[in-house]
C-alpha cells in the first residue's frame, strides 16, 4: 500500500500505510484544509472556516493514530464519525465525501494487507457517524417533544389565568356587562348590570337585551344591533342612550356594544357594556340650564332668548307677527347706591315675577339681558294688546310699590319696541333695532317708550359703528385738535382760543367737537379723549407763548368728563410741566352736570379754582334752578345753550321767548358772571346779543375751527383788525 499527499500525482505515492511524510504537520494541515473545504460545500456548519479546519486537523490526528495502532481503529473511527455529527457535518453527501477523502489520501495499494485496517477504520467511522446521527435525531426529537409539552402546559396555565382574570373583572367591575346571542337573549350577565338597572340576576333569564331599551330609543338601538349582527360598516357601537330600570324609571347610560365572532369568523354574540351616567347627565343639564338662564331671576338669558327668537323666525308662518320689547329700568343706580345692592337684587327679582304675570296669557318669552335690562318677545294674536297699550301696561305693573323689608319702592322702565313679520325678520337685526329704540326712549326721559323708526336706521347704525371704532381711531392718531377764537362781542377783540376735537373718519367724513363728545359717551373713551385733548392743547399753547402769541386756552368737557373724580388729578398732571401758569387754562363744564345730586362735578369746579384754573359753564338754559348754583360756584363765564341761541336767532326781537332771555341776563350779571354765546355767524347776531348784555361770543363770524399750524396767522389777523 502507498499513500500520497492530497493533490499529489499518482507517481508520488510511497509504499506502506504511512510514510514519513505523513508525520509532517504540513501534510496533515493540507488534508484538514481539503476536508474542511469539502464538508463546507456539502452542509452548513455553524463555525468559522478556521474553526472547521482546526476540528478536521484533530480528526486527521485520530485517523493517523488509528492506522498506526490497530487496537485503536474501532474507537478512533467511531470518535471521528461522532465528531462529524457534533459539528453538524450532516449534509446528504458529508459522510461520502469524508470517506472518499480518507481513502484517497491514506490508501495507495488495495492488495496490501493494511487495506483491511483502513477498511476497518472507514467502517468504524461510518458506524460512529450513524450512531451519532441517530442519537442526535433522538435528542432533537426529545427536545422538541419536551418543548411542545412545556408550551402546552404554559398555554393551559395562561388560559386558566386569563379565564380567572376575565371572571374576576367580569364579576367585580362597576360597569354592567352582558353577553347575549344574536337574538338578544342573555347568556351571561355580571352583577353590576343588575345593580345599575335594579334587576335581580334571575330576572335576566326571561329577558332579552331589547327589554332594556327606553321606548323612545328602542327603534334606533334595535336597528343598530341588527346592523352589527350583519357585519355592517361598523363593528362597534358607542352611544349615550336611555335605558329602563326595573322600576320603570329612565337611566341615562353610555353603551359600548361589540360583536364576538365564532370559530368560523361569523358574528356569534354581542358584548354590551353599560355605564350609568344619570348623575353626569343631570349635572350637564344643570350646567346647560345655568349657561342659558340668569342666575338671579331664573329667566332665560340673552343667548337663550336669541336662540328662541331665531327659532321663532325660522319656524313660524311668514305672516306671523312678532313684537320685541326691550326694557331698561330707570334710575336703578339710585336704589343700589341708596339702599344697597341686596335691595337692588330684590327689586330685580320682583320685576321679573311681575313681568311673568303680565305675559302669562300671551304666547311670549321673557328674558333678562343682564343688569337692569329685560326683553319680552310676543307672538301677536287677536287678543294681544297693541303696542301703544301694552307698553304703558308694563309701567303700570311696575308702578305698584315693591316692598323690600321696610321700603316700598316703585320702579319704571324705558322701553324700545320693534315689530316684524316672521318672514321679514332677522334675529340680530331685531335685537339691534330694539336696543336703538330703547336708547331713544331713555333720551326722552323716564317711563317713555319708542317704536323703532326704520327711516332712522341708517343713521343709527352709522352712529353705532362710529362709536365702536372710536377707540381704535384714537390709538391710530385719527383725531386732531382744532382751535377757534373766542372774542368780545363789542369790539371783536380776542380773549381766548378754544380747543376742539376733530375726527377724520374716512368713510363718514370729518366729525366736529360736539359729535366727537357725543360718540365718546357711547364708546367708552370719554376720559381718554379728554386727557388727550388737554395734554395736546396745553403743549401747543406753550409753543405759541414761546413764539410771542399769548392767548388763554379754553377746553370744553362733556358731562362724564366733568364729573370724573380724577379730573383734578389729570389737570394737575398737565400743569406739572411748569411751562405756563394755571390761569392760562379755562375749563368749561356742562351746566346740567352741576344740577341735582352730582356733588363730584361741583367739587371739581372748586378744586380747579384752588389750583388757579379758571372755569366756565356751558349749556345754560336760563332756568331758576340754574341761577341758584351760579352764586355758589367760582365760575366767571356762563354760556347759553345752543338751542337757546337758535331760539333767539329765529325769533323776533319783541317775541316772548327773546323777552324771557333778556330778563335773565341782568340776573346772571348780578352774580358777577360774564355771558357768552356760540354760533355767532353774522354781524347782526353779534349786535343783537351784545345789546342784550352778552360780552363773549364765538362762531363763524370770527373764524371757524382751524388746525394748530394756522392759529398764529389767525391771531395775527385778529390783532391787525383791532
Amino acid at each position: 500500500m502507498s499513500v500520497r499527499e492530497p493533490g499529489d500525482p499518482a507517481e508520488d505515492r510511497v509504499p506502506g500505510v504511512l510514510t514519513p511524510q505523513r508525520h509532517s504537520s504540513g501534510w496533515r494541515t493540507a488534508v484538514a484544509r481539503k476536508w474542511a473545504s469539502r464538508l463546507s460545500s456539502a452542509s452548513y456548519i455553524p463555525m468559522s472556516r478556521d474553526a472547521i479546519e482546526l476540528c478536521m486537523l484533530e480528526l486527521v490526528e485520530l485517523i493517523i493514530d488509528a492506522l498506526e495502532d490497530p487496537e485503536r481503529t474501532d474507537h478512533s473511527g467511531r470518535a471521528v464519525g461522532t465528531r462529524l455529527v457534533e459539528i453538524h457535518a450532516t449534509g446528504e453527501d458529508s459522510l461520502t465525501l469524508s470517506l472518499d477523502l480518507i481513502r484517497d489520501v491514506m490508501v495507495a495499494d488495495a492488495a496490501d494487507e493494511s487495506v483491511h485496517r483502513m477498511l476497518g477504520l472507514l467502517t468504524a467511522i461510518a458506524a460512529g457517524y450513524a450512531a451519532a446521527d441517530r442519537e442526535s435525531t433522538f435528542v432533537q426529537q426529545e427536545t422538541l417533544k419536551r418543548a411542545l409539552l412545556r408550551s402546552k402546559l404554559q398555554a393551559d396555565r395562561d388560559l386558566a389565568a386569563s379565564e380567572a382574570r376575565f371572571g374576576e373583572v367580569f364579576t367585580t367591575t362597576p360597569i354592567g356587562v352582558a353577553i347575549c346571542d344574536l337574538t338578544g337573549k342573555f347568556v351571561q350577565v355580571n352583577p353590576a348590570l343588575g345593580e345599575t338597572l335594579g334587576y335581580r340576576s334571575q330576572d335576566f333569564g326571561s329577558m332579552t337585551v331589547h327589554d332594556l331599551f327606553h321606548p323612545e330609543d328602542a327603534k334606533y338601538l334595535t336597528a343598530a344591533y341588527a346592523e352589527l349582527a350583519e357585519g355592517g360598516r361598523t363593528q362597534r357601537l358607542r352611544e349615550r342612550r336611555r335605558l329602563l330600570r326595573a322600576d320603570g324609571e329612565t337611566a341615562w347610560a353610555y353603551l359600548a356594544v361589540s360583536v364576538l365572532k365564532g370559530a368560523d369568523g361569523a358574528p356569534a354574540h354581542f358584548v354590551t357594556m353599560v355605564e350609568d351616567i344619570s348623575e353626569l347627565h343631570l349635572l350637564q343639564e344643570r350646567f346647560q340650564y345655568q349657561a342659558l338662564h340668569d342666575a338671579m331671576t331664573g329667566l332665560p338669558n340673552r343667548q337663550f332668548f336669541r336662540t328662541r327668537l331665531e327659532a321663532a323666525l325660522g319656524n313660524l308662518p311668514k305672516d306671523a307677527k312678532l313684537t320685541l320689547y326691550h326694557l331698561g329700568l330707570d334710575g336703578f343706580e339710585l336704589i343700589n347706591d341708596g339702599l344697597g345692592h341686596e335691595v337692588g337684587d330684590g327689586i330685580i327679582k320682583a320685576v321679573a315675577r311681575r313681568l311673568e304675570q303680565l305675559i302669562q296669557r300671551e304666547e311670549a318669552i321673557l328674558a333678562r339681558f343682564g343688569g337692569t335690562e329685560f326683553a319680552v318677545l310676543v307672538l301677536e294674536s287677536p287678543r294681544t294688546p297693541p303696542v301703544h297699550e301694552f307698553a304703558p301696561m308694563i309701567n303700570e305693573e311696575l308702578a305698584e310699590p315693591i316692598y323690600v323689608g321696610e321700603h316700598g319702592i316703585a320702579t319704571s322702565a324705558s322701553i324700545g319696541v320693534v315689530q316684524r313679520c316672521a318672514g321679514d325678520g332677522d334675529a340680530a337685526n331685531m335685537l339691534w333695532a330694539a336696543d336703538v329704540a330703547l336708547r331713544r326712549a331713555e333720551a326722552a326721559g323716564k317711563r317713555q317708550w319708542a317704536l323703532f323708526d326704520p327711516d332712522r336706521a341708517p343713521d343709527e347704525r352709522t352712529q353705532a359703528k362710529l362709536a365702536a371704532v372710536m377707540p381704535g381711531g384714537l390709538e391710530l392718531g385719527e383725531f386732531d385738535v382744532v382751535y377757534r377764537p373766542v372774542v368780545q362781542l363789542g369790539d371783536s377783540k380776542l380773549i381766548a382760543i378754544e380747543a376742539e376735537l376733530s375726527w377724520e373718519t374716512g368713510e363718514f367724513g370729518r366729525l366736529d367737537h360736539a359729535d366727537c363728545l357725543r360718540l365718546a359717551e357711547r364708546s367708552g373713551v370719554t376720559l381718554s379723549l379728554r386727557d388727550w385733548i388737554l395734554g395736546s392743547a396745553w403743549e401747543q399753547l406753550a409753543r405759541w407763548h414761546r413764539a410771542g402769541h399769548r392767548p388763554p386756552l379754553v377746553v370744553g368737557l362733556s358731562p362724564n368728563q366733568a364729573a370724573d373724580p380724577d379730573l383734578v388729578g389729570t389737570i394737575r398732571r398737565v400743569l406739572d410741566d411748569g411751562s405756563l401758569e394755571a390761569s392760562w387754562l379755562r375749563v368749561s363744564m356742562p351746566m346740567r352736570v352741576m344740577l341735582g345730586d352730582n356733588d363730584e362735578a361741583r367739587d371739581n369746579v372748586r378744586f380747579l379754582d384752588r389750583l388757579g384754573v379758571r372755569t366756565a359753564l356751558h349749556g345754560f338754559h336760563a332756568s331758576p334752578g340754574e341761577l341758584r348754583y351760579l352764586r355758589d360756584l367760582p365760575v366767571d363765564i356762563i354760556q347759553f345753550a345752543d338751542d337757546v341761541v337758535r331760539l333767539v336767532r329765529d325769533s323776533a326781537e319783541d317775541s316772548p321767548e327773546v323777552e324771557a332771555v333778556k330778563r335773565f341776563v341782568p340776573l346772571v350779571r348780578s352774580c358777577g358772571r360774564l355771558l357768552a354765546v356760540g354760533d355767532v355767524d353774522s354781524v347782526e347776531q353779534a349786535r343783537r346779543w351784545h345789546e342784550m348784555g352778552c360780552e363773549v361770543g364765538a362762531g363763524a363770524l370770527y373764524g371757524g375751527p382751524v388746525p394748530s399750524i394756522e392759529v398764529p396767522n389767525l391771531l395775527a389777523q385778529l390783532a391787525s383788525e383791532n
